[in-house]
């Protein structure tokens, strides 16, 4: 049983391809985490009040009445928290309630909205947690989710109304 050699060079151009294909594999990956404005850190509650305008019409204010209470309100909000919200005809809402900055130093902000007074038979339960970000330098921060899927880009985004 004699086996002839291949010759090395053979399998350069196939391992070539093989590399590429991985470097381009993980170039999509990179810009799946990149989905959405880029992320701000170190954001305080003074940093996020005034008025958010999203798809469809939907609008969140969020305020402060004095002290460490913070409230928010929400206007045709999405009752729900999938990929579904990004259509026209999805369920919507209005609430109010109290919202937070839940990240820590250092870490991407995070706003947690808690609706108070849910009537019963409503549906949901609303989009409730959103991610800070900012699209260029010298704009406000807009509030966005990350919906569904990681591998494929659904955002929905609420950018602040100009005082």
């Amino acid at each position: 049983m004699n086996r002839a050699r291949r010759p090395a060079g053979r399998h350069l151009p196939a391992a070539a391809a093989l590399a590429a294909l991985s470097l381009s594999l993980t170039a999509g990956c990179s810009e799946a985490a990149r989905c959405g404005p880029p992320a701000l850190d170190e954001v305080s509650q003074m940093d996020l009040y005034g008025t958010y305008a999203g798809p469809h019409g939907s609008q969140l204010t969020l305020t402060n009445i004095g002290g460490t209470t913070v409230t928010f309100t929400a206007r045709d909000w999405p009752a729900g928290n999938g990929v579904g919200i990004l259509a026209q005809d999805a369920p919507s809402i209005d609430g109010e309630g109290t919202w937070s900055v839940v990240s820590a130093p250092g870490e991407a902000g995070r706003v947690r909205l808690s609706f108070e007074d849910r009537e019963a038979g409503q549906p949901g339960p609303p989009l409730q947690q959103l991610e800070v970000g900012k699209s260029e330098a010298d704009t406000p921060p807009m509030l966005f989710a990350k919906l569904g899927d990681p591998d494929v880009c659904r955002v929905y985004e609420l950018e602040r109304e100009r005082q």
